[in-house]
């Protein structure tokens, strides 16, 4: 297994190299695509066309002239995909005159280093040295490297984007086809597979026991990377594009796809019990396919495509929705959007799920109280069901992913160590995160990513979709460890135990937090802060993107995150707080639409309800049709957020009884409430007098509304009623937010 050793030590040595370098890029004309994500994805698609040709009935002696295992030479088209463009590196930029050459120097400095004698070192250096077209590649081996190149950035390459009709596209990929014919003849090699892992929350949330919520995050977690050690031992972890967030897509043999679905499907019942994923595959895809997506591929037969009625609706949603030039809408995410689009109606025609029947005469787990009790939690005392058991049990382990990778952020960013295991720095339960001074009061929070499908339907290459994946989801753990880091500070979080947060997810673009009702506010907007950092890597995608397709959108592509924020006694179910905070997110994001920026709406219980419909609560609660009037401005941009809670401050230092006065005041109408503030502004002092006005001015700014009438101090017209921002900032006062 020499071929095997060598492919471990040159990912390791790789990977650390180039795996944050995105100033080496694959292509000076491509601003977005890094060398290291176009090398993974060759290695994946080479490695994917090698077992397509061995599942065919082609011997690896005949694909590389040497008689090696199906998994040497597996391990052997996969390192030749990572090393084929190894010469465009250079320190500090990417060099690409004369880089096959170079690469060749490469390898073989690089092989001799470990010893490496033939057959492997003449495999390896032939694969590199011919991997262009140009080259003249001989064996199939080297054809497959040769050709795995040209499909990873297929999409990126700005000739294939001028093909003006069928016979232009024709001439500009002839050679390209002609080798992936003498390949594979008709039969095309690759096929997508998307999946998404079904009811998460419900999974994740099912009790509240923090173990339990904890575990289930982890368990799910876990399940990923067991995904990803599939494809390592029978295919290539390389072959994932994305793996993450509940979520995959990936690049399979066309003929191993039934198998690949079938796998993962049983491996997440198989060690879970409840939890399922529905997977999809695309139909057999070739090189055609990753330059320019779906049928047809020149620009005239696109701009022909017509249609009346229904047919009409579809085209326009499919291309001018998108882009306001229909080539541009040509491209490897038009396929991966057809995909997302089978994916969600195989979801939504689900008709059964997991069920573990729980007889009439067997005892209920004391925990979900749904299944049959068949294991006892000496620490609780309690009687639980074996899923439930399974979750609790990991919940109380050593390894939790979240945290760790909060602990390595912290050390890198800020050269400082949070010591101590899981045991000493997580919560044991939800009531150690509502400590003595939070009344028994917990915050979640639930952030979710605004036209983020957007981006990725317009991904032209899946290098480029994995780049844009991978930074989407760095970008987000950063964004909410940074957001932790400033709302507790580096003396809550190196001195506090246990910690006082609980990351119940931070994948793909979401993120779901539990942390003490008082830091639930702050958390939110340092989180919508930090996410549009104008230097962050957002920021950076956003403008690579809009660059990109720069005269061809409707409009700039904005990326941003809404955040849901429900605070709440801790007693109320997990699963209730996680719908009203997930109620509060469709409320944010209905703003997020008009305004294109991060936005936040939040909703703190006082009292108990029945309804968990965030919508309906909040007209209950602060809305009076009678009156004509609002009692809140929700929801908030993220900067209307800040100067909320600028506004906020001030009003703290108010007399609590004058505090409770103006909100009573308020609750009141529009009249009461002036009423009540002129007498209290007549008795202030002339500079108390002023600052209080100048907050109440700045209020009715938050409001909005019409700029033609200037209302009355922090009432505003709004929407055809009064609406008033000053009850949310008093409220913001009395829960600590500040």
């Amino acid at each position: 297994m020499e071929v095997v050793r060598l492919l471990r030590a040159f990912k390791g040595e790789f990977q650390d190299q180039f795996r944050g370098a995105d100033y080496l890029l694959a292509d000076t004309r491509v601003k977005w695509v890094s060398l290291y994500d176009h090398l993974v994805l060759t290695a994946g698609i080479a490695t994917a066309m090698v077992v397509e040709l061995l599942e065919r009935g082609m011997d690896p002696q005949r694909l590389c002239g040497q008689p090696l295992s199906p998994e040497e030479l597996r391990a052997l088209a996969c390192l030749c995909g990572l090393a084929h463009d190894m010469g465009k590196a250079r320190l500090g930029e990417t060099e690409y005159r004369h880089h096959v050459s170079r690469g060749v120097e490469y390898v073989e400095s690089w092989l001799a280093t470990h010893n490496v004698d033939d057959p492997y070192r003449s495999l390896i250096r032939n694969a590199v040295a011919r991997h262009h077209l140009r080259d003249n590649p001989e064996t199939p081996l080297e054809k497959i490297v040769c050709l795995a190149d040209s499909y990873a950035s297929a999409g990126d390459r700005p000739e294939l984007g001028r093909a003006a009709d069928p016979r232009q596209f024709e001439r500009l990929t002839a050679q390209t086809r002609e080798l992936e014919s003498e390949l594979f003849g008709s039969e095309l090699p690759l096929r997508l597979l998307l999946g998404d892992v079904n009811s998460i929350k419900g999974y994740v949330r099912e009790t509240s026991a923090l173990p339990e919520i904890r575990g289930a995050s982890q368990i799910l977690l876990e399940m990923e990377d067991k995904v990803r050690e599939d494809f390592a031992s029978l295919l290539a972890e390389e072959s994932l594009i994305y793996c993450g967030g509940g979520g995959l897509l990936a690049v399979v043999p066309s003929s191993q796809a039934a198998k690949w679905e079938e796998r993962i499907r049983h491996l997440y019942l198989r060690d879970t019990k409840l939890v399922t994923i529905t997977l999809v595959t695309s139909e057999p895809l070739g090189y055609a396919d990753f330059a320019r997506g779906l049928k047809p591929y020149d620009d005239q037969q696109v701009r022909g495509l017509q249609g009346e009625g229904i047919a009409a609706d579809l085209l326009f949603s499919h291309y001018e929705a998108v882009v306001s030039d229909r080539t541009k809408r040509k491209n490897f995410g038009e396929l991966v959007a057809r995909l997302g689009d089978r994916l969600r109606q195989k979801k939504q025609a689900l008709e059964a799920a997991p069920f573990l029947e729980a007889l009439p005469v067997s005892r209920r787990c004391d925990s979900c109280g749904k299944r049959s009790a068949q294991r006892w939690d000496s620490t609780r005392e309690e009687w639980i069901c074996s899923p439930c058991w399974q979750k609790r049990s990991k919940g109380r382990e050593e390894r939790r992913t979240f945290l760790e990778e909060f602990k390595d952020w912290v050390k890198e960013n800020h050269d400082v160590s949070i010591s101590g295991g899981a045991k000493d720095l997580l919560p044991t339960d939800l009531d150690s995160l509502s400590h003595e001074g939070e009344k028994g009061r917990i915050a979640f929070l639930y952030a979710d990513g605004n036209n983020m499908g957007d981006l990725f339907q317009l991904a032209p290459s899946p290098a480029s979709y994995r780049h844009f994946s991978q930074t989407l989801e760095t970008a987000v753990k950063e964004t909410l460890f940074s957001a932790i880091w400033r709302t507790f500070g580096a003396f809550g979080l190196l001195s506090q135990r246990p910690l006082p947060f609980e990351i119940i997810a931070a994948g793909g673009d979401d993120l779901a937090v539990i942390v003490p009702a008082s830091r639930g506010w702050l958390l939110a907007l340092e989180v919508l802060e930090s996410f549009e950092r104008p230097d962050g890597p957002i920021r950076r995608l956003e403008r690579e993107i809009n660059e990109r397709l720069q005269g061809s959108l409707n409009r700039p592509v904005a990326l941003n995150l809404s955040v849901g924020l429900a605070i709440a006694d801790v007693k109320y179910p997990v699963a209730f707080l996680f719908d009203l905070a997930e109620g509060l997110l469709q409320e944010a994001k209905r703003l997020a639409r008009s305004e294109r920026t991060g936005t936040l709406c939040h909703l703190w219980l006082r009292a108990p309800v029945l309804s968990e419909d965030a919508g309906a609560l909040l007209e209950n609660l602060y809305h009076d049709e009678r009156k004509n009037y609002r009692l809140t401005a929700r929801p908030y941009t993220w900067k209307q957020g800040k100067e909320l809670t600028n506004a906020a401050r001030v009003l703290k230092e108010l007399p609590a009884s004058q505090r409770r006065g103006l909100a009573e005041a308020l609750e009141r109408g529009v009249d009461v409430s002036l009423n009540y503030t002129f007498y209290q502004l007549a008795r202030w002092k002339e500079e108390e007098r002023k600052k209080y006005i100048d907050v109440f001015k700045e209020l009715a700014r938050i409001v909005g509304g019409d700029p033609q009438n200037r209302g009355f101090w922090f009432w505003m017209p709004h929407k055809g009623e009064w609406a008033t921002a000053l009850l949310d900032a008093l409220e913001l006062v009395e829960l600590g937010a500040l």
